[in-house]
C-alpha cells in the first residue's frame, strides 16, 4: 500500500461490470465482479507487492502497532479464525484497502473532494479512513472497514465512486484488496472475484466484523490543536469563582462566564482550558440570544430551563462559529460543546442521526481550523463515529446508567475520557482505573461546592 510520499498514476482499462443500486448514502454503485487480492497487516515488502509493506499504511504510520502485531493468514487462531493466532487484535480484523485516498503525497488534502466523495464533509481527517463496504462472493455477504488505500493506485476516483473501470494493471490488476478475516468469511482464492459497494455505518448488521471496529483516525495529520493523552486530570467548574487551587492538567470553565483574567492566571500556573458552551441548546440568558432565528428554537429541554435547536439551521452554524471565534479571541485552547445528541431527544425537529453526525464534525472541523481543541460531549450511541475527529471525551454519569464501556473508542486512541458522577460516593474508582477513564465527582450545578476524583 503507499504513504504520502509514494504515488504512480497508471492508466489501463480492466474490464468489470457496473450497475446502480440505491443507497440512502447516495453513493449508489454496485462494482461487480471486481478483481480481489488479499494483502495483511505487518506484510513485508516483496515483488509481489511491487516492494511496498504493509507495516505502515496511507493513514497510520504505526499500523502494525495500533492493530497489535502481524496479522499472519498463516497462523490463525485456533477458536477463531478471524483473529491471528498469537493476539486479540485491537483493531477490526475484517479491513479491506480501496484504489483511493483523499489526501496527496504531501498529507494535503486532494482538491474537488466535494465533487468526487458523496458523503463529502468538511474535516481535517480522512472521509476514506474506517469507512465500511459490503462484499459479496456468490451467496456470501461480509462487512469491512476501509484501511488503506490500494492495490497500487491512490487516485482512481472514477472507479471507487463511479462506473469506471480499475486502472491499476499490476500483478492480477485487482481492483480491491481483502484482509485474511474477509478471504477466510467469503471463502476466497488468493485471486478471485467480488462484488462490493459503500454502506452506512449505521446499516451495517451484527456480525464477527463488530465484535472490535476500527475508530483511530489519520496518524500522519499535523495537528496544530492542543492534544491530551488518557493520563490528563481536569477540574470542571461552570458557575461561581473558579477555584484555581487544584492540581490538574486542564480547567473546564463557562466561555461566556470566565473572565480573561482566570484563563490567563490558569495558564500562568501551566494549565490549559478548556471553554464550555451549549452547541445544541439555545439559552436566553447568554450575549448572543438575540442572534438565534425564531424558528431554530425547539422544545425545552427536559430537567433544564433551555431550549434545543434545530442544528441544520445555517444561522445556527454561524452562530456557533462566532463562539468559536470567542473562545480563540479569549485564550481557551479548546471547547467543550454540549447537547450534541439533539437526534436522541424531542426537539421538536425531525433530527436524523446523519443530521447530528455532520453537524458534530462540522464543530470539530471548525474548532481545529482555529487551533482549538474538542471534546465530544455524551452522544455516547455515535462514538465509533465521531471518535477519531474528537481529541477528548467528557461524558456525565456513565456509571450510573452502565455505559462507561462505550467510550472504549477513546482510550484505544490514547485521548482522555473525562467522566463526571454527581455523587460524592468514590467506590467505582477500581472499575474507573481499570477502564483508564477519568472519573469526577463533582456537583450537579458545577459550583465548585466540591470535587473529589479517582486520581
Amino acid at each position: 500500500m503507499k504513504k504520502f510520499y509514494f504515488f504512480i498514476f497508471l492508466f489501463f482499462i480492466f474490464g468489470c461490470n457496473v450497475i446502480t443500486d440505491t443507497n440512502k448514502d447516495n453513493s449508489n454503485i454496485l462494482h461487480k465482479n471486481i478483481i480481489s487480492t488479499y494483502f495483511y497487516i505487518g506484510e513485508d515488502a516483496s515483488k509481489d507487492n511491487d516492494n511496498i509493506d504493509n507495516i505502515s499504511s496511507a493513514w497510520d504510520e504505526n499500523w502494525s502497532i495500533h492493530y497489535g502485531g502481524i496479522d499472519d493468514p498463516n497462523d490463525r487462531n485456533q477458536s477463531f479464525i478471524y483473529y491471528p493466532a498469537t493476539f486479540i487484535p485491537k483493531e477490526n480484523p475484517f479491513y479491506v484497502a480501496l484504489p483511493y485516498n483523499d489526501f496527496d503525497d504531501n498529507g494535503n488534502k486532494k482538491p474537488d473532494l466535494k465533487k468526487i466523495i458523496p458523503w463529502y464533509i468538511a474535516t481535517y481527517q480522512s472521509l476514506m479512513k474506517n469507512r465500511w463496504v459490503k462484499i459479496t462472493k456468490n451467496d456470501k455477504t461480509v462487512y469491512a472497514q476501509i484501511e488503506d488505500a490500494g492495490p497500487f493506485e491512490y487516485n482512481d476516483w472514477q472507479y471507487v465512486f463511479g462506473p469506471s473501470n480499475p486502472i491499476n494493471t499490476f500483478g492480477a490488476k485487482a481492483g480491491i484488496d481483502v484482509s485474511p478475516a474477509v478471504k477466510l468469511y467469503l471463502g476466497l482464492k488468493d485471486v478471485d472475484k467480488v462484488d462490493w459497494k459503500f454502506v452506512n455505518s449505521d446499516d451495517v448488521p451484527d456480525g464477527p466484523w463488530k465484535n472490535i471496529i476500527t475508530t483511530r483516525g489519520v496518524t500522519w495529520l499535523n495537528k496544530t490543536w492542543p492534544q491530551f493523552d488518557i493520563n490528563t486530570t481536569a477540574e470542571i467548574q461552570l458557575t461561581n469563582d473558579i477555584n484555581t487551587s487544584y492540581d490538574v492538567n486542564l480547567y473546564d470553565i463557562d466561555l461566556f462566564d470566565t473572565p480573561t483574567d482566570t484563563i490567563d492566571e490558569l495558564h500562568k500556573e501551566g494549565r490549559k482550558v478548556i471553554c464550555y458552551f451549549s452547541a445544541g441548546s439555545y439559552e436566553d440568558w447568554r450575549e448572543d440570544k438575540n442572534e438565534f432565528p425564531q424558528e431554530a428554537i425547539g422544545k425545552k429541554m427536559a430537567d433544564w430551563d433551555e431550549n434545543w435547536l434545530d442544528i441544520r439551521n445555517k444561522k445556527v452554524r454561524e452562530i456557533m462559529k462566532k463562539r468559536l471565534d470567542l473562545a480563540k479571541i479569549k485564550g481557551c485552547d479548546g471547547v467543550d460543546a454540549d447537547n450534541v445528541d439533539g437526534y436522541t431527544n424531542d426537539t421538536g425537529f425531525n433530527l436524523t442521526y446523519q443530521d447530528q453526525l455532520k453537524y458534530n464534525i462540522f464543530l470539530a472541523y471548525e474548532a481545529h481550523k482555529r487551533g482549538l481543541s474538542i471534546g465530544l460531549k455524551n452522544d455516547l450511541n455515535q462514538i465509533n463515529d465521531l471518535s477519531m475527529y474528537f481529541d477528548f471525551a467528557i461524558n456525565e454519569q456513565c456509571y450510573e446508567y452502565n455505559e462507561c464501556n462505550l467510550l472504549t473508542p477513546f482510550v484505544l486512541q490514547n485521548k482522555p475520557v473525562f467522566n463526571i458522577e454527581y455523587t460524592e460516593d468514590d467506590s467505582i474508582c477500581d472499575q474507573s482505573d481499570k477502564l483508564q477513564i477519568q472519573t469526577i465527582f463533582l456537583p450537579k450545578n458545577l459550583d465548585g461546592s466540591f470535587r473529589n476524583s479517582c486520581h
